[in-house]
């Protein structure tokens, strides 16, 4: 699982000190392949630029952008709160990839652990629009794919 990144030596891994107060603070349990991922490289671009779709959205007919994958620190998931709050997204997710307009985050909603992941989009009048991607985060990476090569 690990090949996903499109590696970054100045990237160091994730500790399980950090792991563990990222949990404490999000009052979350964090996917194990997502951890997994972390402990390789803490976050950054993948090797792989798209995930697919059955429903068209603002990026494209069949597929949403997902080049990057937020890590276990303050400029990734660790900014989720901030972040719900700046772009008055849903409370309890964690957000692990995005740019204002489109996020991808493990949906907390209704799970503790091993949540779905979705994907939002502005809709209008402000309201996010929102996808069901993978119903695990491990089912997420298993499905990304380089669009260009389809």
């Amino acid at each position: 699982m690990n090949n996903i990144w499109d590696r970054d030596e100045d990237i160091k891994p994730v500790t399980d000190q950090e792991i563990k107060a990222a949990e404490l603070e999000l009052g979350v349990s964090l996917p194990a392949s997502y951890i997994e991922l972390c402990k390789y490289q803490n976050g950054g671009y993948l090797i792989y630029d798209a995930f697919p779709t059955t429903e068209p959205n603002t990026w494209a007919d069949d597929h949403v952008s997902a080049g990057g994958l937020y890590g276990i620190n303050k400029d990734g998931i660790l900014d989720t709160d901030y972040l719900l709050n700046e772009w008055d997204l849903p409370k309890n997710l964690v957000l692990i990839t995005g740019d204002g307009h489109s996020w991808i985050a493990l949906d907390y909603r209704h799970k503790n652990e091993d949540p779905p992941v979705i994907y939002l989009e502005e809709g209008n009048e402000m309201e996010w629009r929102e996808i069901v991607l993978a119903a695990s985060f491990e089912e997420y990476i298993s499905k990304l794919y380089n669009h260009e090569d389809e």
